[in-house]
């Protein structure tokens, strides 16, 4: 596989987040932005503009825009009312450059996680989109549960394919296959990245695992191999679906580890213009934030020698 630039994306302060049971104070998550940013990560995926009352956790996403530097900026919305949001955020506290859109593969997994049917769900995101793309913000579609979900089990490819097809027609600018539950395994996806890349040669496409089953990292390696731009993951490796942090804690969810997969790409020569060791210092800063060791291996062995910026 030849080494090329990739955009790697940061996904503590969102996906990470997202489903952590303590609040993390907005100052936290302001040091944690500045030394994620020091590092050298490009893009990272900030905050969400959900409710307030349901995922207090972002309470504070306006504040989030206005205290983050010079980085590429992702954040997420589910609502048409929060793509409004989104829009008035970008205007007066801080620029958005993309908004990420999940759309579940699964339909009865878009039932259960946003109550709405595909059908329904369509007619909300062509109204999110349109009011994103004309405020100057890429509207990134989330084909989300793209390789399964526990409610069908495997989903083909060309469902996942039907999805981001009908995304890319209505505009969207940016397209990302998600392992939700961490159904993926290497073979699928190759599969499912080959397939969009021969489609959509100028669409940027996303790739973003979950680490249920422990394939995150080479899960993001075969989707790079397969033509993704952009690969994202979580320091400590936090996040994932569920809501209680227990399951977390005991190895079986999470997002891929970011201090992980960005030394094996340095190792392998990819350019990503991130530090390692820079990375992993803002992964001890996480652990320090939260209160309990997190699930980085680099940090615990240590970066290989000769590992150094990518």
């Amino acid at each position: 596989m030849t080494a090329r630039p990739i955009r790697y994306c940061e996904a503590w302060l969102r996906d990470g987040l997202q489903s952590w049971p303590e609040p993390v104070a907005t100052a936290d998550k302001l040091r944690m932005a500045t030394a994620i940013a020091a590092a050298g990560v490009p893009e990272i995926d900030l905050t969400a503009f959900v409710s307030r009352r349901l995922v207090p956790q972002f309470a504070d996403a306006e504040t989030m825009l206005a205290g983050v530097g010079r980085v590429l900026r992702r954040v997420l919305a589910v609502t048409p009312e929060g793509a409004e949001r989104v829009v008035a955020a970008h205007v007066s506290a801080g620029r958005v450059d993309r908004c990420g859109i999940p759309f579940s593969v699964s339909e009865p997994h878009n039932l259960a996680n946003i109550r709405r049917s595909h059908a329904e769900h369509r007619e909300a995101v062509a109204r999110m989109i349109d009011l994103l793309g004309a405020a100057g913000i890429a509207p990134l579609l989330g084909a989300v549960t793209a390789w399964g979900c526990p409610f069908r089990g495997a989903i083909p490819a060309e469902e996942a394919m039907e999805i981001a097809r009908w995304g890319v027609e209505r505009g969207a600018q940016v397209v990302m296959f998600g392992d939700t539950t961490g159904m993926a395994d290497p073979a699928g996806v190759r599969r499912l990245f080959s397939m969009a890349r021969r489609e959509w040669p100028d669409v940027e496409l996303v790739a973003h695992f979950h680490d249920n089953r422990g394939l995150g990292i080479v899960n993001s390696l075969a989707a790079i191999e397969s033509g993704a731009d952009t690969v994202d993951g979580c320091l400590g490796g936090v996040g994932g679906e569920p809501r209680k942090v227990e399951l977390w804690l005991s190895g079986d969810q999470g997002n891929t580890v970011s201090e992980d997969l960005v030394a094996m790409l340095a190792a392998m020569g990819f350019e990503t213009s991130i530090d390692p060791a820079a990375l992993c210092a803002a992964g001890r800063l996480a652990e320090e934030v939260v209160g309990r060791p997190l699930h980085s291996r680099v940090l615990r062995a240590g970066l290989a020698a000769g590992t150094g910026a990518g």
